[in-house]
């Protein structure tokens, strides 16, 4: 049985002349659960996503 844990939304927009990825992620019941990452291109912006997860279970079992 597999349970749904999180989305991660991605997004673009143009800024001039470039074009802007955003990444977030989302618990199942909506809550936003990672910041906003922007950057230059799709793969970074899911990287930085990425990253900040890696963060927060470093910081979580730290705690523990």
């Amino acid at each position: 049985m597999a349970t749904l844990l999180f989305t991660i939304s991605v997004s673009s927009e143009s800024r001039g002349d470039r074009d802007i990825y955003s990444a977030q992620v989302h618990a199942a019941n909506g809550e936003k659960l990672f910041h906003l990452s922007e950057a230059g291109s799709l793969s970074e912006a899911l990287e930085k996503v990425v990253e900040e997860m890696r963060q927060q279970e470093r910081s979580g079992a730290a705690a523990r």
